[in-house]
């Protein structure tokens, strides 16, 4: 399963659709964004845990859909 089926309410907001040909590049934004503030200590490396509080935490949220939005 690809990362970004657990962060469907972030890509929603970024106004992407998930296709063949996007989804790897979604994942790698996801993966780099997670692993980065994973190592900041700002959130958790599990991915469950990380997408809660990427979704709760509305600074972190709009950063990754900034980031998820250069993909358009």
């Amino acid at each position: 399963m690809g990362c970004w089926k657990w962060f469907g309410k972030v890509l929603d907001e970024a106004g992407l659709e998930v296709t063949e040909e996007n989804a790897e590049v979604i994942e790698e934004v996801i993966h780099e964004y997670i692993g980065e503030q994973s190592k900041y200590g700002r959130c958790s490396a599990d991915w469950r845990t990380a997408r809660k509080e990427v979704q709760s935490n509305p600074a972190m949220r709009a950063e990754l859909v900034e980031k998820l939005k250069s993909i358009a």
